[in-house]
């Protein structure tokens, strides 16, 4: 004779009235789809994500202000690059890899969460001024500057940012 084990019907720790089968793989808490944080090793709730996030969180205040302040003066320069015109696709992906990488070293290697939003707005801002500074062209130059803009600071933030 067969025995069937009757499932405990699991409600969401954060929305009580949702059913649920997902646990954290961390804690073993009930989540729901919406609460569940996808890893690579299971899904995990929001609260040990947080606790997780603030284990790698590292940086000071110095650390962003020094990527503010490089990251505007490295953007000045790579402010240049839109000037080549279309191989600037090729060169500005690489020219916000290597701000990136200067300002990790720059900082110590310290993670934090908002250090790619730091040295996104330094490179808005120091190209900004180089587009302000030298360009005279039309609706062209103004087009290379915004891909340029656009591929360095995704080079750049997918260098920083952990996810």
């Amino acid at each position: 004779m067969v025995e069937h084990l009757e499932e405990e019907t699991l409600y969401c720790h954060w929305h009580p009235k949702v059913e649920t089968t997902l646990r954290c793989y961390q804690c073993n808490t009930p989540i729901c789809g919406k609460c569940a944080q996808r890893t690579p090793v299971g899904y995990i709730c929001r609260e040990c994500k947080r606790g997780r996030k603030q284990r790698y969180e590292q940086a000071r205040v110095t650390d962003y202000v020094i990527a503010g302040i490089l990251s505007v003066i490295l953007g000045f320069f790579a402010g240049f690059i839109p000037i080549i015109g279309w191989f600037s696709i090729f060169v500005s992906p690489l020219a916000g890899g290597l701000i990136a990488e200067i300002i990790w070293r720059a900082v110590g290697r310290r993670y934090g969460t908002h250090l790619w939003w730091i040295v996104a707005a330094g490179i808005v801002i120091g190209g900004g001024i180089t587009f302000l500074s030298f360009y005279l062209g039309g609706f062209f130059a103004l087009l290379w500057f915004g891909v340029h803009l656009f591929l360095a600071i995704g080079a750049a933030s997918a260098r920083l940012r952990l996810q």
